[in-house]
Order: structure tokens, then sequence, then C-alpha cells
């Protein structure tokens, strides 16, 4: 069984998550970003629980960036789609960007293909025997931002 709380905690908002067998790792979902908790491991059956671990703490991730991607420009010449945005600012309880995912998929298909960028502009080389949709997101320790808007890049004519 493993215990887990805040600093701030009640006794009654404690966490319990139950394993079974020989289980020796949990992954905690749903905490709170930015956030100090701590963790005990106690074993039980049918009598009951034993005592407790010591417990440890462990601060979680902050939040991806809030804001996403602004003034995006694109430039379509041939094949090639040129694409530039401003850097996104984090606040203080944010977690820093690392980079920026572009998703695009042309318009009447389903899969969605993904470019990865430590930068501000990326390049695409794309068929255009249809309108492309684009969006931007930020990449951060916290996971990935809020999109950009969808970005229309009409067929070449």
């Amino acid at each position: 069984q493993v215990l887990y709380w805040t600093d701030d905690s009640k006794e009654s908002m404690i966490g319990k998550i139950r394993v079974s067998g020989n289980v020796t790792t949990k992954n905690i979902t749903g905490l709170k970003a930015n956030t100090i908790y701590f963790a005990s491991v106690r074993a039980y059956n049918t009598a009951g629980a034993g005592p407790s671990s010591p417990p440890v703490n462990v601060t979680t991730k902050k939040s991806p960036p809030s804001q996403p991607p602004a003034n995006i420009a694109w430039k379509l010449t041939n094949s090639k789609l040129c694409l530039n945005w401003e850097h996104v600012k984090t606040m203080e309880n944010e977690s820093e960007v690392l980079g920026y995912k572009i998703l695009y998929r042309q318009n009447r298909q389903s899969k969605t293909h993904i470019l990865e960028t430590n930068n501000t502009s990326a390049e695409l080389l794309v068929p255009f025997e249809e309108d492309y949709l684009i969006e931007i997101r930020t990449v951060s320790d916290g996971g990935d931002g809020s999109s950009s808007e969808e970005i229309r890049i009409p067929k070449m004519s």
C-alpha cells in the first residue's frame, strides 16, 4: 500500500493506492503541479496493514506553459513551407520551454505528422495536393503546452 500526502494535508486527505503481489513500483497520477508530496509504503494482508516506511518527499514538475506560440507567419515556396513564431515566455510557476512541436496534416486526412524543433522556425517539405492544417505547441518538462490556433495552409494552385 502506497500512502501519499502534501505537507499541509489533513489526515483525511491522505491518498492510498493498493498494489498486489510482488509489485514494487507504482506511478501516482492526478497530482498537482509544482507541489511537494510525501509518500511511504507499507505491507498489508488479510490481518491488516503493517508499519509504514519512513516518508520520502518528491516535488512534482511545474505545469507546462499556458500560453500558445503566437504571431505565427508562414511562406510557401514550391513544396517548402517556412514557419516562424515568437518564443513563448513562461510564468514563474510554469516549466521552461525546451522546444516546440509542429503538428501538421492534410485537410482530409486524420493522420497527423509531428516535427519537433528547439527553434522558433521550421521548414516542412510537403506535397500540396490539398490544404494543410498546422498547430504549434510548446514542449517542456511539465508536458506539452497549449496549441496555437489551427492554421490552414491553402493548396498550391
